[in-house]
């Protein structure tokens, strides 16, 4: 029967919210929910592809990565020349799917501290996909391809194109032992009609993880494939928002049914989403989702990496997100409920308060 997570609606003192967002804010608005649905496009890619993910994101006119001196990317000369390189000086991280019927992780990589310059969702690794997703950016700016690769603990290096291998390194935002590799190569510029620059999608070389004594680490069956949602609005999970004001939803995800993550040991923690709502507070987009865990829907979740307690506000927990914006989550017992996205942490927070999440497991 329908269980409560015993979350009920309050209200707490906040900031005022502006009657509006500035222009600027409603086109990053806009720009988050085209990302949106180019993650899920590219979630049904991943799914169909029987892996846990390779991901395409080329961003012609993006900005372009960046390093220290020490590891900066090819020059222009170099790429020339058929030059290539790879350097750490980069971080991925992830936060939890939260599209309802996902599993796993969506990805966000900076290759400038701080800001997102390419990503993906779909990602769960297990201990038989050790080479868990591939990501790739390119930049006209730079004429530089950077492909971004993430593995299991074992994965020690990558064999790229049959003859170079590039060390895998563990990162601040990666938990749970995982690894990753980037490797830059030069892109070939094409002159258009009209003079515009533009560039064909390269052909990638072959990537295979490898072990720490050089070896190819072995593959088993692909673990997942993403239970995609009924959209009609029936399942087992849902949300409703009461209290506050100009909060309306606007759509939501919801999952078909309640299961542990189906086959492969998973690396650490995964959560399932089994419901997500799009909501708009005073034109502001905010995403709302119950997450379980993956494994073991029911039990209490695994803490979500990235994530710290909120000053001042006990039993909140604050970080950064992917394309839809930054996270903020409140433990209920068997589940998570999160908000991403929104003006800033205080709406988020309010927003969260007036969320009633019900769960039938």
């Amino acid at each position: 029967m329908p269980a409560l997570l015993e979350h009920k609606p309050s209200t707490i003192a906040v900031s005022e919210f502006p009657d509006e967002p500035d222009q600027g804010v409603i086109k990053e608005a806009r720009r988050r929910q085209r990302a949106r649905r180019m993650r899920t496009a590219l979630g049904g890619l991943l799914a169909a592809g029987g892996i846990a993910g390779v991901a395409l994101a080329l961003g012609a006119s993006g900005r372009p990565p960046t390093s220290p001196a020490s590891s900066r990317p090819l020059s222009r000369g170099a790429a020339a020349h058929g030059g290539a390189t790879t350097s750490p000086a980069f971080n991925v991280r992830l936060s939890p799917a939260l599209d309802g019927g996902q599993y796993g992780w969506c990805v966000a990589v900076e290759e400038t501290p701080g800001a997102i310059a390419g990503g993906g969702c779909g990602m769960t690794p297990t201990t038989s996909t050790p080479l868990a997703m591939q990501l790739s950016n390119a930049s006209l700016k730079t004429h530089i391809e950077s492909i971004v690769v993430i593995g299991a603990p074992q994965m020690a290096a990558v064999l790229v194109g049959g003859d170079r291998h590039v060390p895998t390194v563990a990162l601040p935002g990666l938990p749970y032992g995982l690894r990753a590799a980037r490797i830059l190569l030069p892109l070939k510029i094409q002159t258009g009609r009209r003079g515009r620059l533009g560039f064909s999608p390269p052909r990638e070389p072959a990537i295979v993880a490898l072990d720490a004594r050089g070896r190819p680490l072995r593959a088993g069956t692909a673990g997942t494939r993403l239970q995609w949602p009924d959209t009609a609005g029936r399942g087992p999970c849902s949300l409703h928002a009461g209290g506050l004001p100009g909060l309306s939803a606007r759509w939501s995800h919801v999952a078909n049914a309640i299961r542990p993550f189906p086959g492969g040991e998973l690396v650490g923690h995964a959560f399932f989403s089994c419901i997500d709502t799009e909501y708009l507070l005073n034109r502001w987009p905010l995403d709302a989702a119950i997450l379980l865990d993956g494994a073991h829907p029911g039990t209490a979740p695994a803490a979500i990496p990235g994530l710290t307690p909120v000053l001042g506000r006990r039993g909140y927990f604050n970080g950064p997100g992917d394309f839809k914006g930054e996270l903020t989550a409140t433990r209920l017992h068997n589940a998570w409920l999160v908000v991403a996205g929104g003006r800033n942490l205080a709406q988020r927070i309010e927003v969260l308060r007036h969320l009633t999440p019900t769960v039938s497991l």
